[in-house]
């Protein structure tokens, strides 16, 4: 696939005010466009993370809209508004978009328009089933291509779009970000945790589809092995009460940790022993498993959507089914036990994301999708 005959103006646009994957996958794509010449704006709603790191990082943003989930007519008009007013005085040649609200409020604002219009990509960062109803037949006939995060996702556009217009992409960590030059012991101490305690920790949002209830049901098989594992959580979500009366229940709350959103999440990582994506469904890929293998900490994941990808079972890490404490406290106390081994597949999956999940591949393959976009368009 040629270049693009010239810069373009992209405009990326995204409904979530929180950070994770799909913020982290947006600043990256951006800064990788930015270094092929391309002009990019980030959008979102007032407040949001992604757009105070973009606009940090030198990108132009515009935030005058909220994209709340929901049917709430009244906004929702509101940002159909503000989005068309910002197409009309910005004239940018591709939109990319990346949750629900956002994709309509431009699907709507493109149908009301009029005269040349931008193309429209739709980058989807989950692996929910995507219905057919009218609705979705009616936005994605106004979509000219689809980015997915890996090809897992793909089958569930069938009927939707043809396949010569969905490209899978898969996003990358952060590289600069994890470059962590204080000592694993110094922020072990500074985390409160002894120098004979193993630390398994989990970076994720905190929702029922993460599985940190199958987690903490493993707990104490783990801790009968390794009586001084201690589990750590990073991340916030409406799981949490839930997920501390349940710890409580269970009588390990001793051996748990919940630190909420910590903007430190490379010096945490560095301090772990095992990183843990337990998630039950919509896990396109795990960007975070990325981050650990950066970091280089021993994985262990369950085998839900795209996390095949990055977790190659007895080569980058132990790869288990979903919904099964037994087989993931099973994993985790091997991984713990045999940690010289572990540590080896570690540096597999290191040297795997250096060479497969980089920036540079990252823009070049989606400068190509957009290029097909407008071809389309």
């Amino acid at each position: 696939m040629s270049a693009p005959p010239k810069p373009l103006k992209v405009l990326h646009i995204n409904m979530h005010l929180g950070w994770g994957g799909q913020p982290n996958r947006i600043l990256m794509t951006s800064r990788a466009l930015r270094e092929l010449g391309h002009e990019v704006w980030v959008s979102g709603p007032g407040g949001a993370i992604l757009v105070e790191r973009a606009r940090k990082d030198g990108f132009r943003v515009f935030d005058d809209i909220t994209l709340r989930r929901g049917f709430r007519p009244i906004p929702q008009f509101a940002d159909l508004l503000a989005v068309r007013r910002l197409l009309k005085q910005e004239r940018f040649d591709l939109i990319d978009t990346h949750g629900s609200q956002d994709t309509w409020a431009v699907a709507e604002a493109l149908a009301t328009l009029g005269g040349p219009r931008p193309a429209f990509v739709r980058t989807r960062h989950n692996i929910f089933p995507v219905s057919k109803n009218p609705a979705n037949r009616w936005l994605y006939r106004r979509i000219d291509h689809v980015v997915t995060i890996t090809p897992q996702v793909n089958s569930y556009l069938d009927g939707l779009l043809s396949p010569d217009q969905i490209t899978a992409i898969p996003s990358v960590p952060d590289f600069d970000r994890f470059k962590v030059d204080e000592s694993r012991e110094s922020i072990r101490a500074d985390l409160g945790f002894a120098d004979d305690e193993q630390i398994v920790g989990v970076v994720a949002r905190l929702a029922p589809e993460k599985g940190h209830d199958v987690l903490l049901r493993g707990v104490p098989a783990i801790l009968e092995v390794r009586p001084n594992a201690r589990f750590v959580f990073v991340g916030k979500g409406r799981s949490r009460n839930d997920i501390e009366a349940l710890a409580r229940s269970l009588g390990i709350d001793h051996a748990v940790r919940l630190l909420g959103f910590r903007e430190d999440v490379p010096r945490i990582l560095r301090a772990l022993d095992l990183f843990v994506l337990p998630s039950t469904e919509g896990e396109s890929l795990g960007t975070s498993i990325l981050e650990a293998f950066l970091s280089g900490v021993p994985v262990v994941a369950t085998d839900v959507g795209g996390v095949c990808e990055s977790v190659r079972d007895r080569t980058t890490g132990l790869l288990v089914p979903s919904h099964s404490h037994e087989a993931l406290a099973g994993a985790v106390i091997e991984q713990l036990t045999n940690h010289d081994r572990a540590l080896q597949w570690a540096e597999n999956g290191r040297n795997m994301v250096l060479s497969e999940f980089n920036v540079e591949r990252l823009g070049r393959d989606t400068q190509a999708a957009y290029v097909k976009a407008l071809q389309r368009r």
